[in-house]
């Protein structure tokens, strides 16, 4: 079974999304009794700054750049533009107020998922849901295994915490630890197939493409219902 824990915060629930909460019973009898535990969430610090390349986001377009530090600002790498900001150390500070976070470095490909990676996303039940403002999960990608080494999902009235696994390489099978199949690593394509409980089952699909991937996470029932769909993007944020 998939090590996973979820915590929700039913007095906060807007009603259009607090009648879906005996939809969390359907998971098996321990995930009912989480789901009216909250613990706060350990959100997790600020990407580390590099001395090279960092990939900075825009958070008025959602979209990423490279940027080369430089004294009293950044440089822009595709355009040569050189930007005055002060480094936070989780970012720059524009004089405007405007402000790009670091979301992660310039690397080589060969390292796979290795790394800490940190996005958003949205956790949506029968077409409502809410917007998960941090994402973040954390691989160690080997010759040999796959491992998950933890992540976290903040969406507001409920959290999702990831715990570690380790996948085992066999071609582009990947198994779980009593090696029985468990997923597919294909060229930029991580697919996952874990159990939650004996009823639950959660089918992860993982893409990358340079410098983020894009993330689902289905929750479905032995019958085939689904019950909650998980999407995101996710930047590197190096090891």
């Amino acid at each position: 079974m998939k090590p996973t824990t979820l915590l929700m915060i039913l007095a906060a629930l807007p009603a259009s999304l607090r009648a879906q909460a005996p939809a969390l019973a359907q998971l098996g009898g321990a995930a009912g009794e989480r789901a009216v535990e909250f613990v706060q969430p350990a959100v997790p610090g600020p990407v580390d700054a590099v001395r090279n390349t960092q990939v900075l986001l825009d958070p008025r377009t959602g979209k990423t750049f490279v940027a080369i530090p430089a004294g009293g600002g950044f440089i822009i790498a595709s355009n040569g533009q050189f930007v005055a900001a002060a480094f936070t150390g989780s970012g720059y500070a524009l004089p405007s107020g405007q402000y790009f976070p670091v979301v992660g470095k310039s690397r080589a490909k060969e390292d796979g998922l290795t790394g800490k990676w940190t996005g958003w996303g949205e956790w949506t039940y029968q077409g409502s849901g809410a917007h998960c403002d941090v994402m973040w999960l954390a691989f160690d990608d080997r010759k040999d295994y796959l491992e998950r080494k933890g992540g976290y999902f903040d969406c507001g009235f409920v959290g999702l915490a990831s715990e570690p696994a380790k996948f085992t390489k066999k071609g582009t099978q990947l198994l779980d630890v009593d090696g029985n199949p468990a997923g597919s690593y294909e060229g930029n394509v991580i697919k996952l197939n874990e159990a939650y409980s004996e009823t639950v089952d959660i089918a992860t699909t993982i893409t990358v493409s340079g410098l983020h991937f894009d993330y689902s996470e289905i929750w479905t029932q032995k019958g085939g219902r689904e019950i909650y769909v998980i999407t995101g993007r996710m930047f590197t944020g190096g090891k």
